[in-house]
């Protein structure tokens, strides 16, 4: 099966080109010469300068350590939309910002080219001998995820060849790639394998990319080098080892064993990028296609924290794991990956953009909370950067083709231009908001093929489709899940059909007793409120990509009353008249109100809920006790919260400053630590002085572990009894002035030679 280029594909009216349209804007409303600025500083070139002043580089991320990734993600968006849509600004963009880089290239002479702060001699560090101990979950050669930040190049400039077709980029990333190859030749297996143990994006599929495009084995052998056995291996022996690990640091890799796994026909790649697919669709996945808690997997066994906390599914993620599924499919079409890919779509990706412009970072599964905005000249985390080519992307499964077959996969309204064969369909759609879809085919001359069109898993049980060629009603032949026509094709020939949506429902991916609700593909949420809406709209801080508003009580909710699953779909019913809004009834709810459910992709500047909790009917008071005393535990850790680092976590530690020498990070039952034979600290922002102790969360260590606060000794934690116990909380008093509008600075130390304890969380109290 092969795709379609997004050339080739263009939507029509509806939710889709809305969204098309409003991240074209977006993206033109960047500065081509701000994003080119950390560049130019690496490259030892002067500023441009503009109305007499120099033109520095944006702030947030572009200026603490990822300086330069958005330019990547903006050569991807500008050519993607360049191909996407007939608009001639992206092409202008694209050309711009290509001649830029390849400026800076020039300017250094050796191929390497990026915006990584002092990256050149960082570099020579990755490769020296100390490579294996600068390797860290977020660090490596002292800088912030270098590989990560230089791999959105790569992929920028190979975007910038293959959907719009610059020769300029393509010469570009070439010399990057031979650079690379180059500096690397002295570095070991062992070494680089270490070196993988902090984030590097998609560096494999980047790899096997460039060996399609040229046909040099030397890319292909790279790629392979880059493919991290830590995390293959275990996929490969179809072992599930994901709890507790960075979410979008592996996505990348997987979608790198697909790649490579396809140019190469190496089965163990291919094995190893389905079985992870298996295990995040099916045992991590929330209703609306994201996954993970603060950008980690939580244990596949319990979803509580993802009802705790207010960093929910990351975009990033969604994004890679459909750029996965779409390539799973192309090479081995499987209806199971299609229906991710939909619900994915429609429902988290449409949702991450503010109808009037401004990308979601985190999407809280907790009920009653809501989703944060960027604004474009402010925010440049990794999710404006994917959110800049998500909505380009649209275009590339609504239909596919075969060797004689058109595949339509998507209810998209759109256009497909089959060059080869002369056709173009065009499908006229308002679904999901109507389920009635007519295609027609547009050909110059008669030409025979067979038309296959997906039949949903989520239709009615026995539903028809009513499908109809030129008004005539014709039989169903379903083969492998997609209906068939078999004809020869006449120009105006209108293939109609209905897709009635069945109310189906889903607990959470653990199988707890909370439950969402779906029209089809579509998952119904409840709009609730907009009080309490804090940094709605985030503005450059550090954290604005969080929505910090204040947790709402969890025990207020309406409880759904079911007797057994098969009955859930009962406890919803559709308004009279409303396309897509239900009404939830055979609910307790100690407010007496009407719950209405509408598609969750519509609701913006509000607090929802997706998930409610079960209970059968005589056990709704014990359900309403437990919820309360939940409430009463994270809403007084919330409330008395100023500033909290979860140790381990890749963004959480970044946020804080970490620092530290002879360190290491893990897990334990997907939980993350951080521990040292030397030392590691953080900074804990605390901007209106309300401070009053710092409460640690630690395993003890081998010997005593030294807490010192802004420098001065202040307690000890202590060390491992025999046997070994869980987990401890010790809160220790912060000395007088300690807390302080310029934050804390802690620092846990090793002593007598032994090792830290395991830390797992530093949050600062009032």
């Amino acid at each position: 099966m092969e795709p379609f280029d997004l050339s080739d594909v263009r939507l029509l009216d509806g939710p889709f080109r809305d969204a098309q349209r409003t991240g074209l804007e977006y993206l033109l409303r960047l500065d081509p010469d701000r994003l080119l600025a950390p560049l130019r500083r690496e490259a030892g070139l002067a500023p441009v300068v503009r109305d007499g002043d120099p033109v520095g580089s944006y702030g947030n991320w572009e200026d603490s350590g990822l300086d330069g990734h958005t330019l990547g993600h903006a050569l991807s968006a500008a050519a993607l939309m360049s191909a996407a849509t007939d608009d001639p600004r992206p092409r202008v963009l694209l050309d711009r910002l290509v001649a830029g880089v390849a400026q800076c290239q020039d300017a250094l002479g050796t191929g390497y080219v990026g915006g990584v702060p002092d990256g050149q001699r960082l570099w020579d560090r990755v490769v020296g001998v100390e490579a294996e101990a600068q390797a860290g979950t977020f660090e490596l050669g002292g800088a912030w995820v270098p590989w990560y930040n230089l791999h959105k190049l790569f992929a920028g400039l190979v975007d910038a060849y293959r959907q719009a077709g610059s020769r300029a980029a393509l010469d570009v990333v070439v010399r990057l790639a031979d650079w690379w190859c180059a500096a690397s030749r002295d570095l070991d297996d062992d070494r680089f394998e270490a070196m993988l143990a902090t984030e590097h994006g998609g560096m494999t599929e980047a790899y096997a990319d460039l060996a399609a495009i040229t046909g040099r084995d030397e890319y292909l052998t790279m790629a392979r080098r880059f493919a991290h056995r830590a995390v293959l291996e275990p996929l490969a022996a179809r072992r599930d080892a994901l709890d507790g690990l960075h979410a979008n640091t592996q996505i990348p890799k997987v979608v790198g064993y697909q790649r490579l796994g396809e140019l190469t026909q190496d089965e163990e790649l291919l094995g190893a990028a389905r079985f992870f697919w298996e295990t995040v669709t099916r045992r991590r996945t929330y209703a609306f296609g994201g996954n993970s808690v603060r950008e980690h997997f939580h244990p596949a066994h319990d979803c509580s924290p993802a009802l705790a906390s207010p960093e929910g599914p990351e975009t990033c993620n969604t994004t890679n794991m459909l750029r996965l599924s779409r390539a799973m499919f192309l090479h081995r079409p499987d209806p199971e990956i299609v229906d991710f890919y939909e619900r994915a779509t429609f429902n988290h990706i449409l949702s991450s953009q503010h109808p009037r412009g401004g990308f979601v970072y985190f999407t809280p599964v907790r009920p009653d909370h809501y989703r944060v905005y960027s604004q474009p000249q402010e925010c440049f985390w990794c999710c404006v950067g994917t959110g800049l080519e998500n909505h380009a992307r649209y275009g590339e499964l609504v239909c596919s083709r075969s060797a004689d077959a058109l595949w339509v996969h998507l209810f998209v309204a759109s256009t497909v231009r089959w060059a080869e064969r002369g056709v173009t369909l065009e499908q006229r759609t308002r679904f999901p908001a109507d389920d009635a879809v007519e295609l027609t085919v547009r050909a110059a001359a008669p030409v025979g093929f067979t038309l296959r069109v997906r039949r949903p898993g989520w239709l009615e049980p026995g539903a028809r489709v009513d499908l109809a060629v030129n008004g005539a009603r014709v039989a169903e032949v379903l083969v492998d899940g997609y209906l068939e026509i078999r004809r020869t094709w006449h120009d105006g020939d209108r293939v109609t059909f209905t897709l009635p949506a069945a109310v189906s429902a889903e607990r959470l991916p653990d199988g707890s007793d909370w439950v969402a609700f779906r029209h089809g593909p579509v998952v119904l949420a409840a709009r609730t409120t907009a009080d309490d809406l804090v940094g709605l709209v985030a503005d450059e801080a550090r954290m604005g990509h969080v929505a910090g508003g204040p947790l709402h009580p969890l025990a207020g909710l309406p409880v759904v009353l079911t007797e057994c699953d098969d009955d859930l779909p009962g406890t919803v019913h559709r308004l009279p008249g409303e396309p897509l809004a239900y009404v939830l009834e055979r609910a307790d709810d100690p407010a007496g109100r009407v719950t209405v459910l509408e598609p969750f992709a519509g609701i913006h500047d509000a607090r929802y809920v997706l998930y409610w909790p079960l209970a059968a009917p005589g056990a709704v008071p014990g359900v309403r006790a437990a919820l309360r005393a939940r409430d009463d535990a994270e809403l007084a850790e919330s409330r008395a919260t100023v500033d909290v680092v979860h140790a381990g976590q890749q963004q959480p530690e970044s946020d804080h400053a970490f620092t530290g020498e002879q360190t290491s990070t893990g897990t334990v039952e997907g939980v993350g630590w951080r521990s040292a034979t030397g030392w590691f600290g953080y900074r804990l922002s605390d901007p209106h002085g309300h401070g009053r102790a710092l409460r640690i969360t630690y395993r003890p260590g081998t010997t005593p572990t030294a807490v010192r606060l802004d420098g001065a000794p202040v307690a000890e934690l202590d060390a491992q009894e025999e046997p070994p116990t869980g987990p401890r909380v010790v809160e220790i008093p912060l000395p007088d002035g300690a807390g302080s509008r310029a934050g804390v600075e802690v620092r846990l130390e090793a002593t007598a030679g032994g090792r830290t304890a395991q830390v797992v969380e530093v949050r600062l109290v009032s």
